[in-house]
């Protein structure tokens, strides 16, 4: 957990003296990752929007209206319970079987035909190779099958469950049959490419079509619906929501009506009726008074008579509510469907509490479809339960309703009766002439009276009924445009994506990479100094003694660098003491360049006249003879385990004047032992009275012990970290050994280093100095990432083509 935090403060610390340049050139230094990703998602982006299906969406915004006009107000007359409709749950009807199909049929569109592109296939709507008529339909039968057309009038049909294909010509009034449809052309256009159809059950269209219409508020507690139909051929999305709309205006109207449809049935049945009873009346008046001598009725009786006339008229008014009660009576029998029947009474004054919970009613019925249809809860949902509660306990009052109304209808019955009944007894008094004609004269009144009323009603009825609006006004309604695929936003994102892709990768790279690459970060114990850096070498190592001769032999950035660190070794180890420098070079792991830098570091020490000499204390894992064309048979393994009895016979010439080397010799068993021999401390005293530097090449202090004694002794510990191969806390095995052994002085090499912006610093030198690392900008990434050729001839040998051919032409010119 400890080197995790330390992994996240190398990016966290330096936050707060960052570098916008620096940036910007650890992103130069991957431009190709950047281009790459950006190549990658342009393309890709651009593959997309060829392949992806294009969508249209048009959209209507609707206002539902509580009051249109001084007829809409006398339509309530006939159904109150129209205007008080929830309007949410017309989004259920919207998207009803009835109004789907209404708009469906009405863009009279059997066939839906395609074009083939190489990606993708596209409704080519409103074209139309052909119009037909659909003869013959069979859902049972059919087997939904592909139609394919031909320029040159060939129609070809296969299904998936046969491989037969049926071939019919394209011709005016061609009778085209398949298993379970025909349609005859009606007329056939000019084309000049293939198109594919099929034909369009409208079951199957309804359903497709349902999936592409939404209908959602526009504001909330707004009576404004916004509708909208989502398509990927822009003039039919446009075509389908204009039928749509007209669609639901005639079923919104047909709705309306129904109501008044009823009351106007009812009273025409009621008409015909009374009519018949007028004219019989009438007609029976007449003979009475053609055969007989009908004398004059006193005044007194035509006050009488126009009591019973009125009396009667109530009477039948009676009866006609009856019929409305009963009526609303069956219509209960329905228990979730609306009740359209008009209102109770005929004058509007009565029945007013039935006629409100009649309206109550009707909207919880429409609540209840909002939920079982709209939402799909099932009849189980608690919410469901609850509203069927409330519309079975609304019919219970209403059912309650009806009893009292049908009493009070008794009640007042019997009233009249009795008036009748006394007014008939003072009728009675008179004449059988005179009585029989005042009884003819009465009940033709009294027909006369509910005929002419019912007249005046079914007028006021079809006058509503013909001046209805539909619940609803068109506020927008907006040509379909496209929403999908946005090719400008589109590419906008791919493009910003393929930055972010490729900088994050750059930045990704960094953050793990745990591979060492933070120079200024050496030196914070004050017992540790960074010696150098050693620069890659660039030519192939062969691992023999050509290698020698060619490390140094020339004015390469490599071999300054490795003579940079001699000169930083002689401070280091300047004394008075006369005896050679003991110089003991180690690492944390294997493969950090421990053998190579050995060689190059002595190679270096010959050319300024020192006379050295390289002991190999590796005696399990040795490689550095291969450098020498050593075998490896005699070595210091041989000298401390006392097959040599002289070190001088172990000690091998090579071919760089000024250098011997002890190879490690064959594996012991026991290296350890042998390493910490007090054998070994005075070949090693007795070395430094012959060299000027002794170097020994020991095995990875960071997986072995054997040298630990050799460090203490040593007038200098050399410590090799690989730039991005040793773990990226190697330096701190350096300070720790160097607290732990209480060693005077660690050097740190930096070997294999090459310049490379990915991994340079984010924060400047002064804020590595500030925090007490290294020492000046000398030492950090960007002194030694420096690039310059002053070192080497290679610089004009790796120079560029292009460069070369830039001076060739100056060159040319500064001539002419």
């Amino acid at each position: 957990m400890q080197n995790e935090n330390k992994v996240r403060d190398r990016y966290t610390e330096v936050s707060a003296d960052i570098d916008v340049k620096r940036i910007m050139r650890v992103l130069w230094s991957r431009w190709y990752w950047v281009l790459g990703a950006l190549t990658i998602t342009t393309v890709g982006c651009l593959i997309f929007l060829q392949i992806a299906k294009e969508r249209y969406v048009a959209e209507v915004l609707l206002r539902y209206n509580e009051k249109q006009t001084e007829i809409d107000e006398l339509n309530r007359l006939v159904a109150p319970e129209a205007n008080q409709q929830d309007y949410l749950t017309e989004k259920y009807v919207i998207k009803s079987e009835e109004v789907i199909n209404g708009a469906v049929e009405s863009l009279k569109y059997p066939f839906t035909f395609y074009s083939e592109s190489t990606f993708q296939t596209e409704d080519v709507y409103p074209f139309k190779p052909f119009t037909a008529d659909i003869v013959s339909y069979d859902s049972g039968e059919y087997e939904y099958g592909t139609f394919e057309i031909q320029p040159s009038g060939i129609i070809t049909y296969k299904t998936e469950y046969s491989e037969e294909i049926r071939r019919f010509d394209l011709a005016k009034d061609t009778l085209i049959a398949v298993k379970g449809l025909s349609f005859k052309v009606s007329s056939v256009a000019t084309f000049s490419q293939d198109y594919l159809f099929t034909y369009n059950e409208i079951n199957a269209m309804r359903e497709r079509m349902d999936n592409l219409i939404y209908v959602d508020e526009a504001e909330q507690n707004m009576p404004i619906l916004n509708i909208s139909f989502t398509y990927n051929n822009q003039k039919f999305t446009q075509d389908f929501l204009q039928k749509l709309i007209e669609s639901y205006q005639k079923y919104n109207l047909e709705q309306k009506k129904r109501s008044s449809n009823l009351t106007i049935d009812f009273i025409r049945e009621q008409i015909k009726i009374y009519f018949d009873a007028l004219r019989k009346s009438s007609s029976e008046l007449e003979k009475y008074k053609q055969g007989k001598s009908v004398p004059n009725l006193q005044v007194s009786m035509s006050d009488v008579m126009g009591q019973i006339t009125g009396f009667k008229t109530q009477k039948n008014m009676l009866e006609i509510q009856k019929s409305y009660i009963n009526l609303l009576e069956q219509s209960l029998s329905n228990r979730f469907e609306p009740i359209n029947i008009g209102n109770i009474g005929l004058d509007n004054n009565s029945d007013g509490v039935l006629v409100r919970l009649v309206t109550e009613l009707n909207k919880l019925i429409l609540d209840r479809k909002g939920l079982t249809i709209g939402k799909n809860l099932s009849v189980n949902n608690p919410v469901v339960k609850a509203t069927d509660d409330e519309i079975e306990h609304l019919r219970d009052q209403i059912l309650s309703n009806i009893k009292v109304q049908r009493q009070k209808n008794e009640g007042t019955l019997q009233i009249i009766n009795e008036n009748l009944s006394i007014l008939e007894s003072r009728m009675n008094a008179l004449p059988s002439v005179e009585r029989e004609l005042s009884y003819l004269q009465n009940d033709r009144d009294v027909n006369e009276k509910i005929y002419l009323l019912l007249i005046n009603k079914e007028i006021e009825a079809s006058i509503v009924k013909a001046g209805m609006l539909p619940s609803f006004t068109i506020l927008t309604r907006t040509d379909s445009y496209k929403v999908y695929p946005r090719g400008a936003r589109l590419l906008s994102v791919s493009i910003l994506l393929g930055l972010l892709i490729g900088m994050g990768s750059i930045f990704l790279a960094r953050y793990l990479n745990g591979k060492f690459t933070e120079i200024p970060k050496i030196g914070q114990n004050s017992h540790v100094n960074l010696l150098g850096t050693i620069h890659r070498y660039h030519d192939k190592v062969q691992n023999n003694e050509k290698d020698l001769l060619h490390f140094l032999d020339n004015r390469s950035l490599f071999a300054e660098s490795v003579n940079s660190v001699r000169t930083n070794l002689n401070f280091l180890t300047t004394s008075q003491d006369k005896r050679g420098k003991l110089l003991v070079i180690t690492s944390e792991v294997s493969g950090e360049g421990k053998s190579f830098v050995t060689i190059n570091l002595a190679t270096s020490l010959t050319k300024v006249g020192k006379k050295v000499l390289i002991i190999v204390s590796d005696l399990r894992r040795s490689k550095l003879h291969r450098f020498f064309n050593n075998n490896n048979k005699v070595g210091l393994s041989t000298f401390l385990t006392g097959k040599a009895d002289e070190y001088h016979k172990v000690i091998q010439h090579s071919v760089i004047e000024g250098m011997d080397y002890i190879p490690a010799g064959p594996v012991p068993f026991n290296p350890t032992e042998l390493i910490q021999n007090e054998r070994f401390e005075n070949m090693i005293e007795a070395c430094q009275q012959e060299y000027d530097f002794v170097l020994i090449d020991t095995a990875p202090i960071g997986l072995v012990s054997d040298n630990i004694p050799l460090l203490r002794k040593s007038d200098l510990v050399i410590f090799i970290i690989r730039w991005l191969y040793s773990n990226e806390e190697s330096y701190l095995l350096a300070d720790q050994i160097a607290d732990e052994l209480e060693l005077k002085s660690v050097g740190v090499i930096v070997n294999d280093f090459y310049r490379d912006d990915l991994y340079a610093s984010l924060a400047s030198a002064s804020y590595y100095a500030s925090k007490g690392y290294g020492y000046s900008y000398k030492y950090t990434y960007d002194y030694y990432g420096k690039s310059n050729s002053y070192y080497t001839e290679e610089g004009a040998k790796n120079t560029s083509i292009l460069k070369r051919a830039g001076k060739w032409v100056r060159k040319l010119f500064s001539r002419t």
